[in-house]
């Protein structure tokens, strides 16, 4: 079993990440802005407050990890200004995994992210109706820029509209194209999870959906 370290653990998927994780035996180091949202409690969980983008609380998180999944997010719709937040956490992240070996990454992105998914969607659709994504998009790709300038193994993994329901079978795509419009935030947890081992998309962006 291995021991992870989770950004965003009180978030939808982030808190299906923790859950998952610990049934399946692995441990859980979770540093999360306010501790008292964290209503898990296990044995093999550790709940740390702290920033996402302080250096030294990102390293006290991730010291003796052998995997980092990142699911922070800033928080619904978000205001629709630009925002940094996700791309900066990634930056620190990176930085201390670097200093102290810790060997992947796995984030959470949007299809949309790198030119992903149909034409339409990225031209008319996400501009004309889904405006507030613009900016998380704009934030998903300086993040996904940063990961392909590490030396680290990563996958980040885009993601249609997030929903509650139970895990589903999972469509994977390269380009974002051929995918449906959701996935339930259960299948989303179990993928982010299965490739803290598997290598079928490490360094890459693939697609998914329900």
């Amino acid at each position: 079993m291995s021991r992870i370290a989770v950004f965003g653990a009180t978030g939808l998927t982030g808190g299906l990440v923790v859950e998952q994780a610990l049934a399946l035996g692995h441990e859980v180091v979770a540093l999360v802005r306010d501790p008292g949202r964290m209503a898990l409690k296990h044995p093999n969980l550790v709940v740390m407050g702290g920033s996402p983008t302080s250096a030294r609380d990102v390293e006290l998180c991730i010291s003796g990890t052998d995997a980092v999944i990142h699911c922070l997010g800033i928080g619904g719709k978000g205001d629709g200004k630009p925002t940094t937040l996700i791309s900066d956490s990634v930056k620190v992240v990176l930085a201390a995994m670097r200093q102290q070996g810790v060997p992947r990454i796995l984030c959470m992105s949007n299809i949309g992210a790198g030119g992903s998914g149909t034409w339409v969607a990225n031209r008319i659709f996400i501009p004309l109706f889904l405006r507030w994504l613009l900016p998380i998009i704009d934030d998903k790709d300086r993040m996904e820029e940063a990961l392909r300038a590490s030396a680290v193994e990563w996958v980040s993994v885009r993601l249609p509209n997030i929903v509650e329901g139970p895990e589903k079978p999972v469509r994977v795509s390269a380009d974002g194209r051929g995918i449906g419009f959701t996935i339930t935030a259960a299948s989303a947890a179990r993928f982010l999870l299965e490739q803290v081992k598997a290598s079928d998309h490490l360094r890459s962006a693939p697609s998914i959906s329900n």
